[in-house]
């Protein structure tokens, strides 16, 4: 079958230069994806306890809201365990609520508390523990039951026009940019960048330096089955990087200046990257290791691939510390003080994955698993196997994904010019 390849190349001489190159390259595809509709769930409640510090909270703002400072329901300083807590004990954390609401609208004098002002603010900080407490008394709401969601079929197709160009100075600096254009009418941040000895400075829509050198796992499908071969980097949008390369190791780093007025972008805000690759017995190896820090959030990552032959193994791994837990509120008596512990957030995530493919003449095939492991919360597991078959310019690819137990098929053919 006759194949034909479009290319254009642009030479443009330029005086006390070399020469300036510009190429367009595209690519396109076409193909359906179906994913199987969510199963059906039952809902069921889970019943919270209350902790000693809990009761220790509830007693002391029963003294603080009770009229005449009232003996509070709860029983010394024990911790309640889910089926030991009685109507009297909800009954009192809903009256407690009224009083303290009364107080931070009307501003009334708290017991024992100097100044209505001051009232009125401790209300609203007591406020968020008494109703946390009272969620964890009545233990969590079940969720409603829900019907197996329709599976469903897209049609997958698009088109990109890619456009890049480099140059070189009479000094012998190396400059050039990619950029690219969706559907031939839109167009998307590309980058630019200038090297020479001292290295390559980047800057436009890039990666973070960890993921430029640690990477992802190979992936299947025409359009990817939902990408979940992929690692949620959280530098993927950085758009100044600098990199070199010397003796197979290679060094990332990349950050995001701020554009304008952004109150989102405070703390920190770095990626790095660092990457040994060699031979070794006639095999390609290679190690990386990445991290970044967004705001007060932090992210390690780490791989190790090996290829000879047709064989292509690759393995990566990521811990997130997304920031410190957060607590409903604190309340004080004295010196001491006392928090109602609600439930955790910001868990930390560890994500773990395993990817291996192998070519053989025109065809090759790839498999991934993926597993998300967040303290206190069900793992997530992905896998995927699919396969691509080259028909010269043309390529025809199918993948198959349990995406945490939803099923996606991926079928289509992918074209290059």
């Amino acid at each position: 079958m006759k194949h034909t390849l479009l290319a254009t190349t642009a030479l443009v001489a330029m005086t006390g230069a070399a020469a300036a190159e510009i190429t367009i390259s595209g690519t396109a595809r076409i193909g359906v994806v179906t994913t199987e509709g969510a199963a059906a769930t039952t809902g069921s409640a889970t019943a919270a306890a209350l902790t000693a510090t809990d009761v220790q909270t509830a007693n002391y703002l029963e003294g603080v809201y009770a009229a005449g400072g009232a003996a509070s329901s709860f029983t010394g300083t024990a911790a309640y365990a889910a089926a030991a807590i009685a109507t009297a004990e909800i009954d009192e954390l809903q009256a407690l609520i009224a009083a303290a609401k009364v107080v931070e609208l009307t501003s009334l004098t708290l017991n024992g508390a100097v100044g209505a002002t001051t009232a009125a603010t401790q209300a609203t900080t007591d406020l968020v523990t008494l109703e946390a407490l009272l969620v964890k008394a009545r233990g969590a709401t079940a969720p409603a039951n829900t019907a197996k969601a329709a599976d469903t079929t897209v049609a997958k197709n698009r088109v990109r026009i890619s456009f890049a160009g480099s140059g070189t100075t009479d000094g012998g600096l190396t400059y050039g940019f990619s950029a690219r254009a969706d559907h031939s009418n839109t167009s998307t941040g590309g980058s630019q960048y200038i090297s020479g000895a001292f290295g390559k400075i980047s800057m436009g829509d890039l990666n973070g330096g960890d993921e430029q050198l640690v990477g992802n796992l190979s992936g299947v499908g025409s359009s990817g089955a939902g990408s979940h071969q992929e690692f949620a980097y959280q530098s993927s949008s950085h758009n100044l990087g600098y990199s070199v390369s010397m003796a197979g190791v290679s060094f990332a780093a990349t950050t995001d200046l701020v554009r304008g007025a952004d109150a989102t972008k405070t703390g920190s805000n770095s990626a790095y990257g660092v990457k040994y690759s060699g031979d070794m017995g006639g095999a390609t190896i290679g190690l990386a290791l990445g991290t970044s820090k967004i705001g007060n959030k932090t992210e390690d990552s780490m791989s190790a691939s090996v290829s000879m032959g047709g064989l292509s193994i690759m393995a990566v791994s990521h811990t997130n510390d997304n920031g410190p837990a957060t607590s409903a509120g604190t309340v004080q008596t004295g010196t001491a003080a006392y928090v109602a512990e609600a439930a955790a957030s910001n868990l930390d995530t560890d994500t773990t994955g395993l990817s291996i493919s192998y070519a053989m003449d025109a065809m090759s095939v790839t498999a991934y698993t993926r597993t998300e492991s967040t303290s206190g919360v069900a793992d997530k597991d992905y896998s995927g196997v699919g396969f691509t078959y080259n028909l010269g310019g043309a390529t025809l690819k199918a993948g198959f994904v349990d995406a945490n137990d939803i099923s996606i098929m991926d079928f289509g053919i992918n074209f290059s010019f």
